[in-house]
C-alpha cells in the first residue's frame, strides 16, 4: 500500500465520508465495525473508500483508502473494505452513481432474512430508492461477481438492494443522497412491517405520485 502527499480525495470529501459513517450509527443502521461507504473519483478513475475494521469512532479522515478502478490501492496505508471489489462493481454497472452506503439496517434485514422485497409505502421510499427494493439470496459477499450479482439484481430502475441476511446496499449521485435512500428504504421497512402486522398496506408508485413544479423535496 502507498501513501501520497498529493491526495486524490481531498480533506472536506474525507470529513463528509466521516460524517456519514458517524450518522449511520448514530441513526441505527450500522453498528460496531459494520457497513461501509464509498465515493467515486472520476478525475482520478478511482474511488475513496472506508478502511476495513476500524470503528468508526475512532476511525479519522487520513485513514480512508483511495483504491484504482483496477482494485489496486493507490493511496492509503490501511486495508480497504473487505467489499470493495462490490462497490467498483456496481459503479461499473451504474455510471450515474457517485456514491454507495451499505448498512446492517435491522428492519431492512428482517425482510431480508425471508427473501422478501421491501414494498414502497411511504413518500420519502419512493422518491429516493425510486421503487420497490429486490433481494439478493445470500452468498459471501467480498468478491467481484457478487458485486456484479449485486448490481444486476438492483439493476438502473431503483437505487438500493438488499442482501439476504446481511443488509442493504445504497447507492446516490452524492454521498447525502446515498444515505437519504438507506435511510428511507429503512423507514419503509419498519413501517410495511408494522403495517403487515395491521391489514394490507397501500402501496405507492412513483409514476403515480404528481410532484407540483417548483416543489423542493423533503
Amino acid at each position: 500500500m502507498t501513501t501520497s502527499t498529493a491526495h486524490r480525495a481531498d480533506h472536506q470529501l474525507r470529513e463528509e465520508i466521516l460524517y456519514w459513517c458517524r450518522e449511520s450509527v448514530r441513526t441505527g443502521l450500522n453498528f460496531n465495525t459494520q457497513g461501509n461507504i464509498s465515493v467515486r473519483l472520476p478525475e482520478h478513475e478511482a474511488i475513496v473508500i472506508t478502511p476495513s475494521g476500524v470503528r468508526y469512532d475512532v476511525l479519522t479522515p487520513e485513514q480512508m483508502v483511495v483504491v484504482g478502478y483496477d482494485g489496486r490501492v493507490v493511496e492509503g496505508d490501511l486495508f480497504p473494505s473487505t467489499e470493495t471489489d462490490v462497490h467498483l462493481a456496481h459503479y461499473r454497472a451504474r455510471p450515474d452513481v457517485h456514491a454507495i452506503v451499505h448498512t446492517e439496517s435491522p428492519y431492512v434485514n428482517m425482510f431480508g432474512a425471508v427473501g422478501r422485497p421491501i414494498d414502497p409505502v411511504l413518500l420519502n421510499m419512493v422518491l429516493y430508492a425510486k421503487g420497490a427494493v429486490p433481494v439478493m439470496p445470500f452468498e459471501f459477499s467480498t468478491n467481484a461477481d457478487f458485486g456484479a450479482r449485486s448490481a444486476a439484481t438492483m439493476g438502473d430502475d431503483v437505487n438500493a438492494v438488499v442482501w439476504a441476511n446481511h443488509g442493504l446496499l445504497s447507492v446516490g449521485q452524492d454521498l447525502a443522497g446515498a444515505f437519504k435512500v438507506a435511510v428511507a428504504v429503512e423507514a419503509n421497512a419498519q413501517v410495511l412491517f408494522g403495517a403487515l402486522q395491521l391489514g394490507t398496506p397501500r402501496l405507492l408508485e412513483l409514476a403515480d405520485i404528481v410532484i407540483p413544479e417548483g416543489a423542493r423535496l423533503p
